[in-house]
């Protein structure tokens, strides 16, 4: 088994060098750490998971994120208590296959509807953040929230993830432009002349 951190540094309860490093860029996560001790330990009940190669692990919410190689997730599928147990300990289960491409992950999450656009920007500390645009009238095809595929694709991607409506931005411009009370009785007292 192939898992984020070395075998070794799980079992000796100390990162070598190399892990250290990857988990101070945040390339992996103490829960990546955590999820593959627990794994480990279960090989030995289910020595199919010999063969599994666990990428990433992520907990959000009431589901547990793993990311595992291509032909990965009929390993763990085909251990039918080993998946209870881990419903039991870490929540739902969603399994994802390959290196996550931002825009095929946002398809699986949000079919049978398709985004519009998704932008990435960058912020002057370099940090990245991504936009995806969705047709309000596929609101109510997409079973997550916004905030539920927020959560559940910023864990699987490693970095922020926001979803909008385009009604959402058009409403946004509305309220701006409509000015509020007490700007219009601000405006009404400035004109009353003495």
């Amino acid at each position: 088994m192939r898992l984020p951190v070395c075998n070794f540094d799980i079992e000796s309860d100390m990162l070598c060098p190399n892990c250290q490093a990857k988990l101070d860029r945040g390339e992996i996560t103490g829960f990546d750490i955590q999820f593959s001790k627990w794994l480990l330990e279960k090989e030995k009940q289910y020595p199919s998971l010999d063969e599994l190669t666990l990428r990433k692990a992520a907990k959000t919410g009431t589901n547990l994120i793993l990311v595992v190689n291509k032909n990965n997730k009929e390993i763990l599928l085909g251990e039918e208590t080993l998946m209870q147990e881990l419903t039991e300990e870490y929540g739902k289960p969603i399994i994802i296959e390959g290196a996550p491409k931002l825009r095929r992950i946002v398809r699986e999450f949000i079919a049978p509807a398709n985004e519009v656009g998704v932008n990435s920007l960058w912020s002057a500390d370099g940090t990245k953040e991504n936009i995806v645009m969705l047709r309000e009238e596929d609101r109510e095809r997409i079973k997550y929230s916004k905030d539920e595929l927020r959560e559940i694709i910023s864990a699987i991607m490693g970095e922020s993830v926001l979803f909008e409506y385009q009604d959402d931005r058009r409403h946004k411009v509305e309220e701006i432009e409509k000015p509020d009370e007490f700007d219009e009785k601000m405006k009404e007292l400035g004109e009353r002349r003495f």
